[in-house]
């Protein structure tokens, strides 16, 4: 089961983004059942309200984003636990990587070992297997 982090999220919504159509593409595959088992890291949700708001977004767009992506047709979500919040510090330690790539790459680490993500701090984890979304 191949995870997805904050960065889908937010290019889906965008139509500015530059990842937009990769984005959109993605999650049709997903929702039509080409691309089984997907889920979203609880922490990419946390992230995407933080970083929305940070943005000057309102609470009522960032609510009618967050209820939207829960009925993407075949969409799971990976929760957060307390075994990924230990795994994610270790991760930081060994990677020096930020706080929620960290828990973006432990949840994929716990889960089947594979990220779907634009972000290629995740090639130099080894322990998981990074796929661009656009190879999907």
């Amino acid at each position: 089961m191949p995870v997805i982090e904050l960065d889908m999220l937010i290019a889906l919504v965008n139509k500015a983004d530059k990842l937009h159509e990769t984005s959109k593409k993605l999650f049709q595959k997903i929702s039509s059942g080409k691309i089984t088992n997907v889920k979203v890291t609880s922490s990419a949700y946390l992230e995407y309200e933080l970083v929305l708001k940070s943005r000057g977004y309102s609470l009522t767009d960032i609510y009618s984003d967050l209820q939207a992506f829960r009925y993407i047709k075949n969409l799971g979500e990976a929760p957060l636990t307390v075994n990924i919040i230990v795994r994610a510090i270790e991760l930081r330690r060994k990677y020096n990587i930020s706080y929620f790539d960290s828990l973006h790459a432990a949840t994929a680490i716990e889960y089947d070992k594979i990220i779907i993500s634009t972000d290629h701090i995740y090639k130099e984890i080894k322990e998981l297997k990074y796929i661009p979304p656009e190879k999907i």
